[in-house]
């Protein structure tokens, strides 16, 4: 048996060990504790205890990187779902929904699931999470607006034609939208994340530069691309495994589709805008091929010629002539 200070000793360190262990509920084990039975001494390890906690359970949550959050623009009657790519954020669109917004329409942008937190999080998702997302989003501007259009880009255009093809839409508008990888890698990535569960993917083109005079010349934050520069190799899987989807179900897309692709685009080929035509349904397709930009067409060198086609096509469509 242990008596005097080396049993009081032992106390505090049973109590220490036991409450470090972050608790669902923090009434549970706060109620756990002896105070009755309190020295000083316990009562002040009590205090450190608590606080040291409560620290740890808020370096838990999840933190949202800086312009990564989702964004709303209050309008018209006519609504705009707009849907950010892969491993980026609401910010690579907020240009666009901005330039829509301007126009008079309601725009609502979310923040896709595992996106623009901690890279790890992306390792926990599937593509029925971020199609979901999607779908609750259109429920919102369904609730607010009397026609809703979707304008993706790169995956999110992925998730607006799943959209079309599923749900009630007013039109699509498809920028550098893939539905076929060409690339080897993607189709191995469901074993690969086993070996390598992430991969180093740093941005360092020169889009890095444009965005960055361009959110200087807007009097924005500079805060550059907001992306994960760390891939888990499972969300890779995950959006390869979209793409067969999508494929699947162009046949049912029979909304108005506007597709803008470029030629200089490395990541996705014009062979995808090939199989959209082939397989679409819609009796209105218009499609406009860049000259200049790479993949990230909101952002890039032709950003203002793609929110000017993208109105253009909204405009008509929601206004269309007898």
């Amino acid at each position: 048996m242990m008596f005097g200070a080396k049993a009081r000793r032992a106390h505090r360190s049973a109590t220490l060990q036991r409450n470090f262990r972050v608790r669902d509920d923090y009434a549970e084990w706060s109620e756990s504790i002896p105070y009755k039975k309190m020295s000083l001494g316990d009562a002040a390890c009590r205090r450190i205890v608590e606080a040291c906690t409560i620290s740890r359970m808020t370096n838990l949550l999840p933190h949202i990187m800086a312009g990564g959050e989702s964004f709303f623009f209050r309008g018209g009657s006519t609504g705009v779902l707009c849907l950010h790519g892969f491993m980026a954020s609401p910010a690579e669109i907020r240009w666009l929904g901005a330039h829509l917004a301007a126009q008079g329409y309601t725009v609502y942008a979310p923040r896709l699931p595992g996106h623009a937190t901690d890279h790890h999080d992306m390792a926990r998702q599937h593509w029925q999470d971020w199609y979901t997302a999607a779908v609750d989003a259109l429920g919102i501007l369904r609730s607010q607006c009397e026609q809703v259009f979707v304008v993706g880009h790169s995956m999110g255009g992925m998730l607006g034609l799943l959209l079309a093809a599923n749900a009630r839409v007013d039109g699509i508008a498809a920028l550098a939208t893939p539905v076929q990888f060409n690339n080897r890698s993607m189709a191995a990535a469901y074993w690969a994340k086993w070996l390598r569960p992430y991969t180093d993917q740093t941005d360092r083109s020169a889009l890095l530069q444009t965005i960055h005079d361009e959110q200087t010349r807007r009097g924005e934050v500079v805060i550059g691309r907001v992306r994960h520069n760390l891939w888990s190799t499972a969300a890779v899987a995950e959006l390869f495994a979209l793409a067969g989807i999508v494929r699947g179900c162009l046949s049912s897309v029979e909304v108005p589709l506007l597709l803008v692709y470029s030629k200089a685009d490395v990541t996705v080929s014009l062979d995808s805008r090939d199989t959209i035509l082939a397989n679409v349904k819609t009796q209105v397709v218009e499609q406009h091929t860049l000259e200049h930009s790479d993949h990230i067409l909101p952002q890039d060198s032709e950003r203002e010629t793609v929110f000017a086609l993208v109105a253009d096509f909204i405009h008509r469509q929601s206004n269309p002539t007898p």
